[in-house]
């Protein structure tokens, strides 16, 4: 995949306009929020025999949209802080941004406002959801967008080294167990565990890709864990992560049949030979794969183990 230029996103006509502004949001990403929701979906479901379509539409379009935006954001605060202009080993698209910014499709001030606007319009679903979910769903709203926003922008949780578990949160705990409250009103234990599992494989995705911005991070004073770490040692933190995974999944006390997430095992492995020989262009889409079977596998688990 080539990266933008003004030639392709040239904002001459209002569906390319349109396509340039779904483009920056990056969208090929966004199974990595939308995919939490479809789990804590299937666990209400699995539970209850029963599903709110239109909340569980809503709940999708929400985190859409606060991941859309803090996408956009991440991309402005990057481009403030030198570290995706000076990425020279970038693996686009899964790493050094989206490129919006240095390829002149989009100025910094453009894309600020994008980002605004999908995070304030997240926040203005999210609000309507909370109305219907009570105090607790805007407890987990307001918290997941706050950390969705202070992940990149000042004081900069991924710069202190805390973005893995910032992600962990956003797009495997709270989705989960949110999703299960505004489905069924209560808080469950299962919903817990299952977003501890999603956390650790969505954690991983955003542990490789940060691999090869290594040194950029480092020149921009960006000390996420794979900086302090250094390139060799970073390596190891992917195959850290899955094991954990699948040690919480096998240690929960989730349903016999979500043990089929189990199988996610196999594009693990293979992501994880494939980085430590240092071949990080198929690691990557592997340990995206590798979530996303997880999260799969692991719905269809709840429904099997609720019908």
């Amino acid at each position: 995949m080539s990266e933008p230029t003004t030639q392709l996103f040239h904002r001459l006509t209002f569906s390319n306009r349109m396509a340039t502004i779904f483009a920056a949001t990056r969208p090929a990403f966004l199974t990595a929020s939308l995919l939490p929701v479809l789990v804590g979906l299937a666990l209400a479901w699995g539970e209850s025999g029963r599903l709110d379509v239109v909340l569980g539409v809503a709940t999708l379009l929400n985190i859409a949209l606060i991941h859309s935006g803090a996408n956009v954001l991440n991309d402005y605060f990057d481009a403030r802080n030198g570290t995706d202009g000076a990425n020279r080993a970038r693996i686009f698209p899964f790493s050094g941004g989206s490129r919006f910014i240095q390829n002149g499709v989009l100025s910094e001030a453009e894309t600020v406002r994008l980002g605004g606007f999908l995070m304030a319009a997240g926040a203005a679903l999210g609000l309507l959801l909370a109305w219907i979910g009570g105090p607790p769903l805007l407890l987990i709203g307001v918290a997941g967008g706050l950390m969705a926003i202070f992940y990149s922008a000042p004081p900069c949780l991924a710069c202190r080294g805390l973005g893995d578990g910032v992600i962990a949160l956003c797009f495997g705990v709270l989705p989960v167990v949110g999703t299960v409250w505004l489905q069924r009103g209560e808080f469950e234990v299962d919903a817990l565990w299952a977003g501890a599992v999603v956390g650790c494989f969505v954690a991983a995705i955003l542990w490789i890709n940060s691999i090869p911005d290594i040194a950029a991070d480092q020149a921009a004073g960006k000390r996420t864990l794979p900086v302090r770490l250094g390139p060799e040692l970073a390596r190891w933190g992917l195959p850290t992560l899955f094991g954990l995974g699948f040690l919480l999944l096998l240690i929960s006390p989730l349903p016999g049949a979500t043990r089929l997430a189990l199988l996610a095992i196999a594009p693990a492995l293979w992501a994880t030979q494939t980085l430590l020989r240092g071949e990080l262009i198929p690691a990557i889409p592997l340990t995206l794969a590798t979530h996303a079977s997880c999260c799969i596998l692991l719905a269809a688990g709840f429904l099997w183990a609720g019908g």
